[in-house]
């Protein structure tokens, strides 16, 4: 039987070809023909695979990318076996953006400045100005503060920190980098975000310019930045440590104080031979320029590591678990929300914190609470990845602050 309708003979040369890509790897049962082709594909194939999905996946992706398709392949919950799948035919391919590594540079340079200025005002000695130690009362005193530190060069006396802080976050940002690299994904270099408050910058991301194709990919690459990270911050917190003095630090004397992770209590307990801060004798660590830097390296590596959404932790659950991370998600968040609320009532003992209400509001609204599936979610991980993935949530666990400030 034949038809003259032109449309019908392109969904049977369409069919034709990609059938012609997947048969040798997939015994295929049924082929279906969706009518709402945006959003369930222009073709949607049932059967069993003949080999396992990470070695069949990548050559179908590459070759249906060249002709315009993008396939999907998920278990198929109808299937006999757990090696029955459902592969949908998306048209169309992710654009790729050009970037300009101009920006990239100009960026990093800014925040260079930003994290010596700020490195320049957590010194030992305040800064004077006019004969006197200057107070900021007022923006107008910030901006001053801030022409007097790099009119007179005293910027420059924040390079510890600046260098420091900078190195941990170059290490995880090109951790992602070079794993993305590696497993041939296109990723842009670093953008890092300047602010010339608090700690001098809001961290570095780098973008993906195409989708992930499998969770062992996925997985690689959102662990590689957390772990080159911790390799620098570990170690430069117990020589920050090492150069930091303990002191008496009387109640109400203003200002804040930084939280305990685990691996920072301990961390002082090796180091000082005590608990800190010491509620018998008042006693806490004066953190120096290296230690504050490495702190706010781990701080920022278990915030990555928050197990939600497209964090490294989302990452790292999603790749481990698939659509049973959200368990872990939902269980996450509930967390969050009972710190943030236990940090409105100081009578508690500063158990909490208020702040985590931002951190909500940013996974619910901007981040996405929930991981999306790779386009091959039927590719799990191996051993040697799990046993990673589970350290990595160690990892977590032990660089976590519940309470990242608290008020003297």
């Amino acid at each position: 039987m034949s038809s003259n309708n032109p449309s019908y003979v392109t969904a049977q040369g369409i069919t034709g070809e990609i059938c012609r890509i997947v048969e040798s790897d997939l015994a295929i049962d049924t082929i279906e023909s969706p009518r709402e082709t945006q959003s369930a594909g222009i073709l949607v194939l049932r059967g069993q695979l003949r080999r396992a999905s990470a070695e069949v996946f990548p050559r179908w992706l590459r070759e249906l990318t060249q002709r315009g398709y993008t396939p999907v392949l998920r278990n198929d919950p109808t299937g006999a076996t757990a090696d029955h799948v459902v592969l949908r035919i998306m048209k169309g391919v992710a654009p790729t953006s050009v970037q300009n590594p101009l920006i990239n540079l100009l960026l990093f340079v800014l925040t260079v400045f930003s994290t010596l200025l700020i490195g320049s005002l957590n010194g030992p000695d305040p800064v004077m100005i006019d004969g006197r130690e200057f107070i900021v009362g007022s923006f107008s005193d910030l901006l001053r503060l801030y022409l007097h530190q790099f009119a007179s060069g005293g910027f420059l006396a924040g390079w510890p920190f600046a260098t420091t802080l900078l190195s941990i976050l170059l290490a995880h940002e090109f951790g992602h980098y070079f794993a993305a690299r590696y497993h041939k994904v296109a990723v842009t270099l670093p953008y890092f975000i300047p602010l010339p408050l608090s700690f001098g910058t809001l961290g570095a991301f780098i973008r993906l310019k195409e989708p992930i194709s499998d969770r062992r990919k996925l997985f690689d690459i959102g662990v590689a930045g957390p772990l080159a990270g911790l390799v620098l911050a570990v170690p430069l917190l117990f020589v920050g440590l090492r150069l930091s003095p303990i002191d008496i630090v009387p109640p109400g004397s203003g200002g804040f104080v930084e939280g305990n992770s685990l691996l920072y209590y301990f961390a002082k307990v090796w180091t000082f031979g005590q608990a800190l801060p010491n509620p018998l004798t008042g006693e806490d660590v004066v953190m120096g320029q290296v230690n504050f830097a490495a702190w706010i390296g781990l701080l920022v590596t278990a915030l990555n590591l928050l197990p939600v959404g497209q964090l490294d932790g989302g990452h790292t659950v999603f790749a481990l678990f698939g659509e049973k991370a959200r368990v872990i998600n939902i269980a996450t968040m509930i967390i969050m929300g009972a710190l943030a609320i236990a940090g409105l009532f100081p009578m508690l003992g500063g158990v909490g914190f208020s702040g985590w209400f931002v951190w909500l509001g940013l996974i619910l609204f901007l981040i996405g609470p929930f991981h999306p599936p790779a386009l091959d979610d039927v590719t799990e991980l191996d051993s040697r990845r799990r046993l990673i993935g589970y350290f990595v949530i160690l990892a977590f666990i032990i660089t976590f602050v519940p309470t990242p400030f608290r008020p003297i």
